[in-house]
Order: C-alpha cells, then sequence, then structure tokens
C-alpha cells in the first residue's frame, strides 16, 4: 500500500516582532495540492500546542489529504481478506468475492483516488448486455459500495464514487413451475433413485435446496409429524459449509404429511443398511440426505443429479430442483390456502417477499373469490334454476 501524504506541523519560527508563527501543512483531496495555514501566538509552547492540535485534526479530515495512490485491485484484497472475513461467513466472502470480479477485470489497475461514478455505471451496462441478471449487477454493486465505504472511513478517498451511481433496477422473473404433470413425471422417475426420499421431500414441504441437504434426523419429530428447518448448506470457491439459518422466519417448524413420513422411514431404514456396509467408514454427522457413505452432498453435485432425472422425466430444461419448491407453493396458493400460511411454510422473510414472487397468481383466484363472496352475500347459487 502505498500511504498517502499526512499533513504535519512544522516547528515553530520566531518572528522579528518577537512573537512565534505555527505552521500546518496539508494536501487537497481533490488535487493533491500542498496547501499551509499558519497562526502566531506570544509563546513558542502555544504556538506548538496549536500546531499539534491542528495536525491531529486535519489527519482525521480526509478532505485535508490527497487521495490514496493504492490500486482498487489491492484494496480490494485486503478489504476481503481482512474486513469482510471478520464480519461475514467464508462463503459470503467467496460470494464477495465472485461479484467482484467484474470490478477487478475492468478497475483492478485503477488507483482509488481515479475512480469515477461513470467507471462502475459503465460495468453495470456492460453486464447487463452481457445477459447478467439484474439482481447479480446488484450484488456487485452492493460489494463495491461496501468495499469503498470502507476506503472512505480509512481515508483513502474522499468520497464514494458509487453513492453517485444507479445501480438497475432489480426485476424477479416470472416463476414458471412445473406442471402437476410434470411434478408426477419426475416423482415416478425418483422411485428408483437413490434419493427419492429427497426430491418428495422438497416438493412436499417447499424447502430449499440446502436447508434439505442439512437436515438431520434428530430435527424430526415423528410423533408430532413435524421436522425443524435449522441449518442450510452452501458451498462457494470450493468450499462447502453449513450454517444456522439466519433469520427467525427461516428456522422454521413444518408439517410433514403420513405419506411423506412413511417415505421418511423407509429411508432411514435404506440408510441403515448403508451404513452397516460402509461399517466405521460412515460418516456419523447424522445427515438425512448424504452421499453414498454418509457424508455431505455438494448442492452442485444434487444439481447434476436433478439432470439425469428430469432427462428421465422428459421434462423441460427449464425446471431446476427451485422448481419443487415453486410446485408446493402454486399448488398451495391455487388451493385457497392463505398467502400467510404458504409464506411461512416456505421461510419468507416476509409475506411481501411471496407476493413479490408468486402474486402473478392471484389474480387467477380473483374470480373463485368474489363468485364464493356473491354466494354467501347475495345468496347466488347457479345450481338452483337446473
Amino acid at each position: 500500500m502505498i500511504r498517502p501524504k499526512e499533513p504535519h506541523a512544522k516547528d515553530p519560527r520566531k518572528l522579528p516582532s518577537g512573537r512565534w508563527q505555527a505552521r500546518v501543512t496539508y494536501y487537497d483531496s481533490e488535487t493533491g495540492k500542498r496547501h499551509e495555514t499558519s497562526r502566531t501566538f506570544a509563546t513558542e509552547r502555544d504556538a506548538k500546542r496549536w500546531g499539534r492540535e491542528q495536525e491531529l485534526a486535519y489527519r482525521d479530515d480526509p478532505t485535508r489529504r490527497p487521495p490514496s495512490d493504492e490500486t482498487f485491485g489491492s484494496f480490494f484484497a485486503r478489504w476481503l481478506d481482512g474486513v469482510a472475513a471478520s464480519r461475514v461467513r467464508d462463503t459470503t466472502v467467496g460470494a464477495y468475492r465472485r461479484y467482484g470480479r467484474p470490478l477487478v477485470k475492468e478497475l483492478g489497475n485503477r488507483t482509488l483516488k481515479s475512480l469515477l461514478p461513470s467507471d462502475f455505471q459503465a460495468i453495470y451496462a456492460a453486464m447487463i448486455q452481457d445477459g447478467k441478471a439484474s439482481s447479480t449487477v446488484h450484488h456487485t454493486h452492493v460489494v463495491a459500495h461496501s468495499a469503498l465505504n470502507e476506503a472512505v472511513s480509512w481515508g483513502l478517498i474522499p468520497f464514494n464514487p458509487t453513492d453517485r451511481v444507479k445501480p438497475p433496477r432489480v426485476t424477479s422473473p416470472e416463476v414458471d413451475p412445473p406442471t402437476s404433470e410434470e411434478a408426477r413425471r419426475l416423482l415416478q422417475a425418483a422411485d428408483a433413485d437413490r434419493l427419492k426420499a429427497l426430491w418428495w421431500f422438497i416438493t412436499l414441504t417447499g424447502c430449499r435446496r440446502g436447508e434439505a441437504l442439512a437436515l438431520k434426523w434428530s430435527d424430526i419429530e415423528w410423533d408430532q409429524h413435524v421436522v425443524w428447518i435449522r441449518r442450510t448448506a452452501s458451498a462457494e470457491g470450493g468450499l462447502l459449509a453449513v450454517h444456522d439459518t439466519k433469520t427467525a422466519k427461516g428456522r422454521r417448524a413444518v408439517a410433514l404429511s403420513d405419506y411423506l413420513l412413511d417415505i421418511l422411514v423407509q429411508h432411514r431404514d435404506q440408510q441403515t443398511s448403508e451404513q452397516s456396509f460402509y461399517g466405521p467408514t460412515w460418516n456419523s454427522e447424522g445427515w438425512v440426505f448424504p452421499s453414498d457413505n454418509g457424508t455431505l452432498i455438494w448442492p452442485s453435485n444434487l444439481n447434476t443429479r436433478f439432470r439425469r432425472l428430469r432427462q428421465i422425466a422428459g421434462v423441460r430444461p427449464s425446471v431446476h430442483i427451485h422448481s419443487l419448491r415453486h410446485a408446493m407453493a402454486t399448488t398451495w396458493l391455487t388451493a385457497g390456502i392463505p398467502i400467510k400460511v404458504v409464506s411461512e411454510r416456505l421461510g419468507h422473510a416476509s409475506i411481501a417477499i411471496t407476493l413479490q414472487i408468486y402474486g402473478h397468481l392471484l389474480p387467477n383466484m380473483q374470480a373463485t373469490a368474489a363468485a364464493q363472496m356473491e354466494a354467501l352475500f347475495v345468496g347466488r347459487n347457479d345450481d338452483a334454476d337446473e
């Protein structure tokens, strides 16, 4: 790191009048131009005290010194490994690194003081043009803003250039869940799969992929017909990790049907046989849906397994694991289940998120609701005329 020139107080000098002059040198943050301010005092002691006070005040004021000559690439690496790594999960740091790649690629050799809002605006526009999702671009902006906020706090730059940038508006693609026929074919194909219980579990509970992979047998209350969602598994940058679910809404109890409980019992018996086969080499952490030898399954490996299942079932390529979660949500909503209940089962932080994802389904339900209200309050019954 190249440190910027620091403000400093010079030794006071005695003037012909007998008074003492204190001088402090500082630097303009925009141009780097050197400036000097001075003041006279009756004693050398007072002059030195004022000089020290001004020097300290100027050191805390980034507008009194030039921006750092450090490159953005060097600073971003320091920020990731130092600040970010001390505040967030390892997998989150990996995600920050991934979202920051377009920034480092384009701006890595540029000095911090040379960065302009237009640089970031151009990067975001190029990402959109290359087909990146608006959410991805938004995450890149958030990472850039957080990192450069730290640079401002450290006095390396006078302001955050991303404060003056408008990232693209995040738009969520309309959910396109599998049809009932596609879901049926997928689950039929899953009958021959070792992880049959996993596919049924995601479909019937609406849990996320990571939540299902991080499930332990101790999370299931068999007598209560309930499973507790407490953890999630994720992978980033070659690191596989399990973390406790972040939010209170994410940590939730999900009711299990008798049919799903029967499938889980069969799966447990199958796993007992596998454990006997592997003996002491079996991983004993208690995962419900582990690999062949009991270890945690990598999410990417599960994706590969699902693609094979999808091909066997003859289902559209646009259907993915998360589509099973969407299938549960849309089935419940179209069946008239209150959106609050659906939102709680999905583990959404608020109903607003559920509405944002599935709101396009609700207008289709309004006609039925209107007819029911009319029948209730007006007493109209179409069957009465027959």
